[in-house]
């Protein structure tokens, strides 16, 4: 089914996915009774994931989840924004919703321009898939769809508080916006440059991507993605020392998603090109630092 679907149907479908799970979220929050709010989005979120592993079952392509990852995290933002922002500052609970929603829709336009359509699926499922056998939709939906869900929405839990923060702009709040910022420009520069030399080698060519930003870090990319979940953790810092430490724990499992299981995962990918080690040696795994000689 996916291969006879052009690369607008596939957007299409995409879309329709995403307006029904938010659908589904929406109706979840405003009528399930739950008075906790937070687990009331965590059980719209599982719901929203649900719908979209379904369409990833019927397309039989678990890429269908890719734009979750940057996509959900603004409909939480603005649902709790709208919902509790009136009780907190509303110049931090601006900044924060700008941040948030900047590095999600310049990392789904990102997705979006590089995507052929149904006719590709990300290289780590399709090995999934080689890997695990008849239990691979088993695995798609804990390993690609609901795990990387839990850990967006555990990033995205300090927003709850930050957007009802009421005390004043800090020192730490203009520090949380600067690595803000910063973030996103380094992971659409990171992004930009990659893009630019895939487009410009020849097909089939081996050489790898050792200039820009890529020539002072191996993935500045992921040091950029890092980097925008340590502004979100930043801006609830406050709250953090006041004794609410359970709002690290999102910016520490994306530390640990990334360190441990993105940059292994790709560097072993990356080792069978030719220069590979040699760029390894001489170049920061992640944040990005003036190449050794």
């Amino acid at each position: 089914m996916p291969a006879k679907l052009n690369k607008a149907q596939s957007f299409s479908i995409v879309i329709l996915a995403y307006i029904i799970s938010f659908a589904v979220s929406a109706i979840i929050l405003l009528n399930s009774g739950i008075e906790n709010p937070i687990i009331n989005m965590a059980v719209a979120d599982f719901a929203a994931t649900v719908i979209i592993f379904l369409f990833s079952l019927l397309l039989r392509n678990s890429s269908m989840y890719d734009p979750y990852w940057s996509v959900y995290p603004m409909f939480i933002a603005f649902w709790w924004f709208f919902e509790f922002g009136a009780e907190g500052d509303l110049i931090r609970n601006m900044i924060v919703l700008t941040i948030v929603n900047a590095w999600g829709i310049r990392l789904t336009w990102n997705w979006a321009r590089s995507w052929p359509g149904m006719v590709h699926e990300d290289w780590r499922y399709t090995k999934l898939s080689e890997d695990t056998g008849i239990f691979y939709w088993l695995v798609s939906f804990l390993g690609i769809h609901l795990f990387p869900t839990v850990l967006v929405f555990a990033g995205c839990i300090p927003l709850y508080y930050i957007f009802q923060d009421p005390s004043g702009l800090g020192v730490i709040d203009f520090i949380a916006t600067i690595v803000g910022i910063g973030a996103i420009v380094i992971e659409a520069a990171a992004d930009n440059q990659l893009r630019r030399f895939r487009l410009s080698r020849e097909p089939g060519s081996t050489k790898i991507m050792d200039s820009g930003l890529w020539g002072w870090s191996r993935h500045p990319n992921y040091f950029g993605e890092i980097s925008f979940w340590v502004s979100i953790f930043l801006f609830s810092l406050p709250l953090f020392l006041s004794g609410m430490y359970w709002l690290i724990s999102g910016m520490v499992m994306m530390i640990i998603l990334f360190v441990f299981i993105s940059i292994p995962m790709m560097e072993k990918r990356e080792m069978r090109k030719e220069g590979y080690e040699a760029y390894r040696k001489r170049v920061s795994a992640l944040v990005p630092l003036p190449p050794r000689k």
